[in-house]
């Protein structure tokens, strides 16, 4: 177990984190809710609103008890179960996160038009319970998403991370609201390229630290040696050093690095470079063609393995 999740007090190392995940995450749900609800209006369909509206309270009440199962998992951990737990929770954040970053990449520019067209596909077959699984599934994934997130965040940094994604969901409904009830203007290609990029950042950090726990647990022996040791002169808790903490939860900061962590971090950013430049070029065809045909999968559309994915 990581001893700084228990330090509260000066600072909140986790809210910073938590606000970005919850208001990306958030307002990726309020995107595809508010363009399924306008353009049932647009094509004469608004009583259909209220199967949008079953599908997303059902997701939400799902992505709540899956929240409250991983938290009881947690409370039965100790020690070195405890260690365990947090360090799978903290790599399956990454990957959950990581793979959401790199898919809003591809698909940013093109969500209105596939929502659509399976709106009118639903909407010709007479099939009213489709859109509520429509819905469902837009917003359970990005509540699943956000859970895991915020279980690997919780584990390893602290608690705080809970009031963080709170804000930022909120935040995200304000903004949902607005761009389809008020007609705001925002980019969402920039939106969605900055708060990838921050998430990226926290990912990375997140990546050492949860091999850190896993070292901790026993799981990974391996190069357990620190690189350095600067705890003496900017710690990592709350207590003795804020602007430590706060970079823990921002970049996952560590006072006494091991090889592994270190070698981990650097790995990370190596792969995640490697991805974003392959899927924003198409270039690397054994890389980006596995992807786009996941993803043609995933929105049941045609794959055109000739053309490559568009740059937003």
């Amino acid at each position: 177990m990581n001893p700084r999740t228990e330090c509260r007090g000066v600072v909140a190392g986790g809210v910073v984190p938590g606000l970005i995940v919850g208001l990306r995450e958030g307002l990726e749900g309020a995107l595809i809710i508010g363009i399924i609800l306008a353009y049932l209006t647009k094509i004469g369909q608004r009583s259909l609103h209220r199967y949008v509206f079953i599908g997303t309270g059902a997701a939400l009440a799902g992505s709540i008890g899956i929240a409250g199962l991983l938290a009881l998992l947690h409370v039965k951990f100790t020690g070195t179960g405890e260690a365990l737990f947090e360090g799978v929770a903290a790599i399956l954040a990454v990957l959950v996160l990581t793979s959401m970053v790199l898919w809003m990449m591809k698909a940013a520019k093109d969500i209105r038009r596939h929502v659509e067209e399976r709106i009118n596909l639903l909407v010709d077959r007479r099939q009213v319970m489709g859109l509520a699984s429509l819905a469902f599934i837009a917003v359970f994934r990005e509540g699943v998403e956000t859970v895991l997130f915020m279980a690997g965040l919780t584990a390893t940094i602290g608690t705080d991370v809970v009031a963080g994604a709170a804000a930022g969901l909120a935040v995200a409904a304000f903004l949902g609201y607005g761009l389809f009830a008020a007609s705001w203007k925002i980019n969402l290609g920039r939106f969605f390229q900055g708060t990838g990029l921050f998430l990226i950042v926290i990912a990375a950090g997140l990546f050492s630290i949860g091999l850190h726990e896993l070292q901790e647990a026993g799981v990974l022996p391996w190069l357990a040696a620190e690189v350095y040791n600067i705890h003496a002169s900017f710690p990592d808790d709350d207590q003795a050093n804020p602007l430590g903490y706060l970079l823990r939860g921002l970049i996952g900061y560590n006072d006494n690095p091991t090889q592994l962590e270190v070698a981990g971090y650097v790995a990370y950013w190596i792969l995640a470079a490697f991805l974003y430049w392959s899927i924003r070029t198409g270039k690397i065809e054994f890389v980006s063609r596995p992807l786009r045909r996941l993803w043609a999968a995933v929105k049941r559309t045609p794959e055109p393995l000739s053309a490559d994915p568009p740059a937003l």
